[in-house]
């Protein structure tokens, strides 16, 4: 499981410096629970959230995927997106004022590498090629 154990650890990454900005924000706030009204420190809260409520679904996928066989390019170009996806939008989460084109398309690169692998297990799964 060569693709998804590299792909997870680019995300496992980008959860570390996530995590990193809670805590930080926790200090300058000075808040141990919640966010305490502090715009900053809930916008790094919702970031990592927002990770770890994707993430590991996706990197099950994945994993079962690769084990299942699926082509290698399939599922290479599914992590990529994946993870491009997930830096544009941890990275640029609270940074716009207004619309955030980055957050923009880091949802739709997840959407789609979600959709996707979802129905390829489906079809996997169910044996219908």
């Amino acid at each position: 499981m060569t693709i998804t154990l590299i792909t997870a650890s680019f995300l496992g990454l980008l959860f570390f410096y996530l995590s990193y900005g809670v805590v930080k924000n926790r200090f300058r706030a000075k808040v141990s629970i919640g966010s305490g009204g502090d715009e900053g420190l809930e916008n790094a809260i919702r970031a990592h959230a927002n990770f770890a409520e994707y993430v590991p679904l996706v990197l099950v996928l994945f994993g079962l995927l690769e084990t299942q066989g699926v082509n290698e390019y399939l599922l290479i170009a599914m992590a990529a997106f994946f993870t491009v996806g997930r830096y544009m939008h941890g990275l640029t989460f609270g940074k716009f004022e207004g619309r955030n084109p980055f957050r923009f398309w880091g949802i739709i690169f997840t959407w789609v590498v979600l959709l996707v692998a979802s129905i390829t297990g489906l079809v996997l799964g169910f044996n219908l090629l």
